[in-house]
């Protein structure tokens, strides 16, 4: 379910990056006319589509990662969400002391953390059965039934 979340995504985010930004300081801050986005932010945005892209089509580690790296971003969202928004202010904004945020952008980033942690969390777990699976099917020398001897 990820996959099909996270894909989606890094397209539209590798394609569209100046108008996702537009749309996100629509949605987040009071004053998006009175905030500055730093110059890098436009191609963050455009590099972290790709990663989506890259890693959701490679599967494997490249996924694992990314689901690992979203899940820890999420539990952060989540449990710290008032700070979470102040050090990507702090790093995406020229002056982040004038970013206002709306009424009720907190709550939402705290409950895109959740759902994102849910997502990395069932990846995870769906990664364990599929290696215990793998492992147990796996032959091994001693004696047994499909064992290598």
């Amino acid at each position: 379910m990820a996959r099909a979340l996270f894909g989606p995504l890094g397209v539209v985010l590798a394609l569209f990056p100046e108008r996702v930004l537009e749309v996100y300081e629509e949605v987040a801050l009071e004053n998006p006319d009175e905030c500055t986005a730093k110059s890098w932010i436009v191609p963050a945005i455009r590099a972290e589509g790709i990663v989506y892209v890259v890693a959701t089509l490679a599967g494997g580690r490249a996924y694992a990662w990314l689901m690992n790296v979203a899940g820890v971003a999420g539990l952060a969202a989540l449990a710290f969400p008032k700070q979470y928004l102040d050090f990507a202010a702090s790093i995406g904004y020229e002056r982040s002391d004038s970013v206002t945020w709306t009424d009720g952008f907190t709550t939402a980033v705290r409950l895109l953390g959740a759902a994102i942690l849910v997502l990395s969390l069932r990846t995870f777990a769906r990664r364990r059965r599929e290696s215990a699976t793998a492992t147990a099917d796996s032959p091994v020398a001693d004696g047994t039934p499909g064992s290598i001897d």
